[in-house]
């Protein structure tokens, strides 16, 4: 009797704002459901995951409104946002940036970069000779002894040779790549630069995924440690340019069409299901090696999806060990999201964490200092 009194002394306004709130904690519940449920069986979880920092977000306005008119109502989305911890850690990093100094502080230390270059270029963009050369003075100036990078280019002589480029900007000897696309003149692939000799190399290649998605890694042996490293590309939504068009009228107006919408809704389903199919072929993979691991890439999800949760299972995620702010590394038309990423197995300590916040790519690149910990 008391509650159903409560609620009424709400008010019609008070008392639907109430439901519409309680309404959103199922909402997040589900986004947190989202990390454990395999697209491939009830692939509508995986929107959840998709709209969680949105779903933060509103959480927080409801937390504002309560405060200023029923503060003890607040605790209902507070203690929704903190039931997701996890999530909220891997979205927003509370602290200080610890990664402002651009030079390793030790030696021991093993540098790690990955790069969605998209060819040197700007999404959507020919060739751009000043673009092309900023990208690379951020690998000047970051030193990272293993570099991995994702829609990598290169013509193969000439002043668009960009592997010479890498290699003496680096200072860097081992070069592992696999080619999407070559002829006599260029090519365009995945590859691992490092200034550490590889003693093996390798690719796994994704059933049923044509195309520019899938993996390769090498293998090292660093201060008498082994250890390998995976380059990782996940399945890509393919966005088309009405796609990009539609998404920027949406943004720029707030004006939907249900055709448009279901195209794009269409285009995620699929990735969706098929980034699951690859992290569970994947996992196996990464299983089968006895040693440290370090897997880094675009995986083109979020925190909250079923693919990145499924290979940080058993990881140190490096955004979450030292990562400041928000973890966008996506700057693209579509919403802007954390889809790169720097794991590392509990064999290493991570030391720090750093996105370089320069629009050139349509991905900023990531890298994070990392040290073996000792016995």
């Amino acid at each position: 009797m008391r509650r159903k009194k409560r609620v009424k002394s709400l008010g019609f306004a008070r008392r639907s704002m109430l439901f519409i709130n309680i309404a959103f904690v199922v909402l997040m519940l589900l986004s947190y459901l989202s990390s454990v449920v395999n697209p491939t069986h009830v692939w509508p979880m995986a929107f959840f995951g998709l709209a969680y920092p949105f779903l933060l977000f509103i959480h927080v306005l409801f937390i504002a409104f309560w405060i200023l008119s029923r503060p003890v109502f607040a605790l209902i989305s507070l203690a929704t946002i903190l039931l997701g911890w996890k999530f909220l850690t891997l979205t927003i990093g509370f602290r200080e940036s610890q990664a402002i100094e651009v030079p390793k502080s030790s030696k021991d230390m093993i540098r790690i970069m990955t790069w969605n270059v998209h060819e040197f270029k700007p999404f959507g963009s020919k060739a751009d000779k000043p673009v092309r050369d900023q990208m690379l003075e951020i690998i000047r100036n970051e030193q990272p002894d293993i570099l991995c990078m994702q829609e990598y280019y290169s013509k193969r002589r000439g002043e668009s040779n960009i592997k010479k480029m890498i290699t003496e900007i680096m200072a860097a000897e081992h070069y592992h790549v696999r080619e999407d696309f070559g002829n006599p003149w260029e090519l365009k692939g995945m590859v691992i630069f490092s200034k550490i000799p590889f003693t093996d190399t390798g690719s796994v290649v994704f059933p049923n995924s044509p195309g520019s998605n899938e993996t390769i890694y090498a293998d090292f042996e660093y201060d008498k440690k082994k250890f390998r490293v995976y380059n990782v590309h996940l399945q890509s939504i393919n966005f088309k340019p009405e796609d990009y068009k539609y998404i920027k009228t949406v943004k720029e107006e707030i004006n939907t069409d249900v055709q448009s919408s279901r195209r794009i809704g269409s285009r995620l389903k699929r990735a969706f299901i098929k980034r699951s199919e690859q992290v569970n072929y994947l996992s196996k993979h990464i299983k089968a090696y006895p040693g440290p691991v370090i897997i880094a890439g675009d995986f083109n999800d979020t925190p909250a999806s079923f693919a990145v949760n499924k290979l940080s299972s058993g990881m140190r995620n490096a955004f979450r060990e030292k990562g400041s702010g928000f973890g966008i590394t996506y700057n693209g038309e579509f919403p802007n999201f954390q889809i790169d990423y720097i794991l590392a197995s509990k064999d290493f300590e991570v030391k720090s964490y750093l996105t370089v916040n320069k629009k050139l790519s349509d991905h900023y690149p990531v890298r994070s200092d990392l040290e073996f910990r000792t016995p």
